[in-house]
This record gives C-alpha cells, sequence and structure tokens, in this order.
C-alpha cells in the first residue's frame, strides 16, 4: 500500500513539473524580463479638422392665454420654420418633428402660494440635419433672431473622422517616443522596443475627461480645452471655415533601455 502511495505522490509531483515547464512563453518571458530597464512617456496631440456636416437641434415654444390659441400659435411657428428651410434648399427628410408638449406656464416670483397663471406653454422640437456645413451658420442666425426658437452647441461630423483619429494616435505615439529617446541619451543608454502602449484620458472642455476627446469649435467661441499645449505636443493649427472638430489624444509609451 505504501508503495502504491508513494507511485501516486511521485506521479502528482510529476505532473507538477510539467504544468511548470509548459508556461506560456510570455509568462515565461515576463519572469525573465522582471528587472528590464525602460523608461515611459507620454505623448499628447490636438489637430482639428473641418466639419463638412451637422446635426442642429431646435426648440420652439409660445405661450398663449387659452389651450386651443397656444397650440394654434405653435402649429403657425412651425409652419414658418418648415416653409424657411425648404426656401433654404433643406429636404424634407432632413427634418424631423419630435417631442411636442403642452402645460400650463406659472410665474412663481412672488412665492409658491402667490404664483400667476401666465398661461398655456406649447413646445416641440425639431432636429435638422445638415448635409452642407456652409448653411449651418446663416441658419443658426436667422434662429436667434426669433425668439420663438431656441437651439444647442450643433453635433459637428466630419466624413474623415475615422481616418484622422487613426493619424492621431500614430503621432502621439511618436511624441512620446521622441521624449523617451532624450531621456535615454541623456541616461547614457539606449531606447529600445515598445513594451507597452495605454491610451489616456484627456480633458474634454467642460470639466471632464473622454478617452480620445473629439470636441467641437464654432465660430469664435472654444468649447475644446488644448490641454495638449502644455506639453508642447500639439499640432494646434485651426483650418479655414467657422466650424471645426478638435480631436485630442493623449499616449502613455513604456520602452526598453538598452
Amino acid at each position: 500500500m505504501k508503495k502504491i502511495l508513494t507511485l501516486v505522490a511521485f506521479a502528482a509531483a510529476n505532473a507538477l513539473v510539467a504544468g511548470a515547464l509548459s508556461l506560456p512563453l510570455s509568462a515565461a518571458d515576463s519572469n525573465l524580463n522582471s528587472n528590464q530597464r525602460s523608461v515611459t512617456t507620454m505623448g499628447t496631440v490636438n489637430v482639428t479638422i473641418p466639419a463638412d456636416s451637422a446635426k442642429l437641434f431646435v426648440s420652439l415654444s409660445v405661450t398663449e392665454s387659452t389651450l386651443e390659441q397656444s397650440n394654434s400659435h405653435l402649429d403657425e411657428v412651425l409652419a414658418a420654420l418648415q416653409a424657411e428651410l425648404k426656401m433654404r434648399g433643406f429636404p424634407e427628410k432632413s427634418v424631423v418633428l419630435k417631442n411636442r408638449d403642452v402645460r400650463k406656464s406659472w410665474d412663481y416670483s412672488n412665492g409658491t402660494s402667490n404664483r400667476k397663471f401666465l398661461g398655456y406653454l406649447s413646445s416641440s422640437q425639431v432636429i435638422i440635419s445638415i448635409d452642407d456645413i456652409s448653411k449651418l451658420s446663416p441658419l443658426i442666425t436667422y434662429l436667434g433672431l426669433h425668439e420663438e426658437f431656441g437651439s444647442w452647441q450643433p453635433d459637428l461630423r466630419s466624413s474623415k473622422i475615422g481616418e484622422e483619429r487613426k493619424a492621431v494616435l500614430a503621432s502621439a505615439l511618436r511624441a512620446a517616443r521622441n521624449k523617451a529617446e532624450i531621456l535615454a541619451k541623456e541616461g547614457g543608454a539606449k531606447l529600445g522596443a515598445l513594451l507597452e502602449a495605454t491610451e489616456m484620458d484627456v480633458s474634454d472642455g467642460y470639466g471632464g475627461f473622454n478617452r480620445a476627446n473629439i470636441s467641437m469649435r464654432n465660430s469664435a467661441v472654444v468649447f475644446s480645452n488644448n490641454a495638449a499645449g502644455d506639453n508642447g505636443d500639439s499640432d494646434s493649427a485651426t483650418p479655414a471655415g467657422d466650424h471645426v472638430i478638435s480631436i485630442n489624444v493623449r499616449i502613455r509609451a513604456t520602452f526598453a533601455l538598452e
């Protein structure tokens, strides 16, 4: 019986040794290279490209003393906007009407108990798809001249955004390597292969952070926070045109030292 147990224990030990010898090559390399000297740097790049299309979100609202008058007035405002858009060359399918609503409107300036009834507020939202970006600014100007309309920051688009983002990622990695080469030279070492690269969060210009942030800039109002400029890696040249998209990318890269 002891002989059998001894054989079983010997077989189990052999199995453990065999398992240890069959570790994946990458794990084995990790153990062997645990003392690998390396340098880690950051590469941050910001570029801007012109938008070639957009979506504009427009709110419409009117207040009248009766429910019927309020709904009727909103219909008139909608019809006037649709006629204006048709005159400006927007096809019917590019205009979508959403979220029509009507409710009582109150003035609470004298407190809740002394609120004053103002009338019935009818409202709606219109989403306008703009394929020709040159039509965006004149339309925003028109809407701003009419108190019945309100609009949000347009959602800018570019057909080249995917291609441009790949180029910015490559530029950010090159920027990180350029820094690493300077540090390696100062330390009397030679820069080796890229060991690891991670895309980091970038300021989105609104107090938050988004990975590979894509933000927008319209006319003279800047909505993107150029965090790249602090590191000297930014390509901040702005193309011609009122509406541009800013692409911000930051790469953390680790390189071997030889």
